[in-house]
């Protein structure tokens, strides 16, 4: 781990991006240096987090919408339809997923919406008994976007079996039900955390300390947390064993249709960079971020090199490497591993410069326990 220095500055002009000093009932703010989190607390609400909820919410609708019309009229060129809506709405929670904290964490979203792999035996016997509750604990491994995966491809050999398994057969009509059920639960869950994320907006920009109460303390530890257990161990890490020693490709993201792993774990990492600089959501245009904020601090390595330029280069080799891994995810667990680990070790070199110096940084503590053995 590389040894820090940190050098608070009371104006930092970094990247076009301005801190100013901010009182608080005729106090100074307890911002560090004197560098107001308000800007920042309002970029990300207002230019990632509300358009991303909004932008879910429109892409499960048009799944939704192809659902329904692949139940009214089960065929080939409906199921080629309803798998494109579900493409588009997968990758687009890769750009939402990050968002665990406020409305998404009181309401456990990303629980309900990928939790993987599905367990098939459950999935099955919730549709022989047509009896459920996708709002119980116990199903969240038989919903969300596991499920559809499953069910959209892992069915039947080809299209023709898989139009089959929703046409012929005595549970046929249970099987269609379930899938709209799915459906509609996930986008039931988004489109109550986007509600509430509109209500909540103004808590989040307002809550400026550093306490465990802050929202910057909510947001970085969600953040990290998605990194470090969702990207890194779930997308990667897992599959590989680099923490078992023991490959596993049945626990790959998207497992019923392979081809779309790399590019689910490929969007999940541009989402975290792009979030981490303060971009706008589906855009360029960066704005206040936790890497303006790191560099307005003035942290640095031991070579004298900004850690929030450093953290943005190691994500840049992270992306890079993905992109230059061959086949799909599965492919090169099972049949060239070293290359998969590699991409692992490069995302765990962005580790601690989150999890430890980012955060220390900030004058914040990580809240949660890293409890998958690595």
């Amino acid at each position: 781990m590389k040894k820090i220095l940190v050098v608070h500055a009371l104006i930092v002009l970094s990247g076009g991006l301005f801190f100013a000093a901010c009182k608080k009932d005729g106090k100074e703010d307890d911002n560090d240096g004197g560098l107001d989190r308000k800007p920042m607390l309002t970029n990300y609400a207002d230019n990632y987090v509300l358009p991303a909820y909004a932008n879910m919410g429109q892409s499960l609708q048009a799944l939704k919408l192809r659902t329904d019309a692949f139940a009214n009229n089960p065929d080939e060129a409906g199921l080629s339809a309803l798998r494109d809506a579900f493409k588009t709405s997968y990758l687009a929670w890769q750009q939402t997923d990050l968002l665990e904290f406020g409305p998404g964490e009181d309401k456990s979203l990303r629980m309900y919406m990928n939790t993987y792999p599905a367990t098939v035996s459950k999935l099955k016997a919730n549709i022989a008994s047509g009896n459920y509750n996708l709002d119980e604990f116990g199903n969240k491994d038989a919903q969300g976007f596991p499920a559809v995966n499953y069910l959209l491809f892992g069915t039947g050999a080809n299209s023709a079996d898989i139009v089959a398994y929703y046409t012929t057969g005595p549970l046929a009509a249970n099987r269609i039900k379930y899938l709209k059920d799915v459906t509609d639960k996930m986008l039931e869950h988004v489109q109550a955390v986007n509600s509430e994320w509109k209500n909540y907006r103004n808590t989040f920009v307002e809550s400026t300390g550093t306490d465990v109460n802050g929202s910057l303390s909510a947001m970085v530890n969600s953040f990290v947390l998605y990194y470090e257990r969702y990207l890194r161990s779930g997308k990667i890490g897992l599959p590989v064993g680099a923490m078992t020693g023991v490959a596993k490709p049945e626990l790959t993201e998207a497992y019923y249709s392979p081809e779309l792993s790399k590019e689910l774990a490929l969007t999940a990492l541009e989402s975290v960079q792009a979030f981490y600089e303060g971009k706008r959501f589906g855009g360029r245009q960066q704005g206040e971020s936790m890497k303006s904020y790191l560099s307005a601090l003035g942290t640095k390595d031991d070579n004298g090199q900004l850690m929030a330029d450093l953290i943005s280069t190691e994500l840049d080799e992270a992306i890079a490497q993905l992109k230059g891994l061959n086949g799909t995810i599965a492919d090169g667990v099972a049949n060239n591993r070293p290359a998969v680990l590699g991409v692992y070790e490069q995302l765990q070199q962005v580790v601690p410069l989150l999890k430890v110096d980012m955060v220390s940084a900030f004058g914040i503590s990580i809240t949660y326990v890293d409890n998958d053995g690595d």
